[in-house]
């Protein structure tokens, strides 16, 4: 059985109660692989989903020896959307690079993969916001096309130049990145995918391919589920 770790999100419930849950899209999507069991990779500690705003986003010795436990069984990793990310995310993508392990992010998990690729991550910088609504609109439907680079994952995957894709944010990445290819752009030059090119399946997508479940995006998931190892 292969198994991939979801990342949980928090949100708060009628009660006003802090929920971390699991974006149910996802947990669906994988749902249709018979070979597939899907887990949530929950914070260890209270600092690791205290916000950015907080200076105490931070993950000590014993979180990551607490995580490593969790991500060993993982063959494979999501990075959900959601308003924001955590040092939480990052150690989980620093992880899948580290071991090369297949891992997917979307939206949120697409910025925080950019931000750890930029130049300057001191200049980074997820406030830059779109001058007009062509990029937020309703998860279930297409809004824009995106162009696909030649030559790189998404395209070998897709096997198509362009791709019709929902889109539901408002800012944009702006920053200059290293070590990372940009494998698809909007119609006003918004980079909308990236990509590891020496992995077996490392990708971010700003758009919701889950949400779609079209063909396109079930080619997305079909080939991230190919490329699990299958250890158990």
């Amino acid at each position: 059985m292969k198994v991939v770790g979801i990342i949980g999100r928090v949100y708060y419930n009628r009660d006003n109660q802090d929920i971390i849950q699991i974006y149910d899209k996802v947990r669906l999507a994988l749902s249709n692989y018979s070979d597939v069991v899907s887990i949530g990779i929950l914070p260890t500690n209270n600092n690791c989903y205290s916000g950015l705003e907080s200076g105490n986003d931070y993950i000590d010795d014993i979180d990551r020896s607490k995580l490593d436990k969790v991500l060993e069984m993982c063959d494979g990793f999501i990075i959900p959307g959601g308003t924001n990310w955590y040092k939480f995310d990052e150690y989980v993508i620093e992880y899948a690079l580290k071991k090369d392990k297949p891992l997917l992010g979307i939206c949120a998990g697409f910025q925080c993969i950019c931000s750890m690729f930029a130049v300057n991550r001191n200049k980074f910088d997820m406030t830059d916001r779109l001058s007009d609504n062509n990029h937020y609109g309703d998860s279930s439907k297409y809004i824009h096309d995106v162009t696909i680079v030649n030559g790189t994952l998404l395209k070998d995957i897709i096997n198509k130049n362009k791709l019709s894709v929902n889109s539901v944010h408002h800012d944009y990445i702006s920053c200059d990145m290293d070590d990372i290819v940009i494998s698809a752009r909007s119609f006003d030059n918004i980079v909308e995918a990236v990509e590891v090119a020496d992995k077996k399946f490392f990708l971010g997508v700003q758009w919701h391919p889950e949400y779609l479940m079209d063909s396109d995006s079930i080619k997305i998931f079909d080939r991230f589920v190919k490329c699990l190892k299958k250890s158990r």
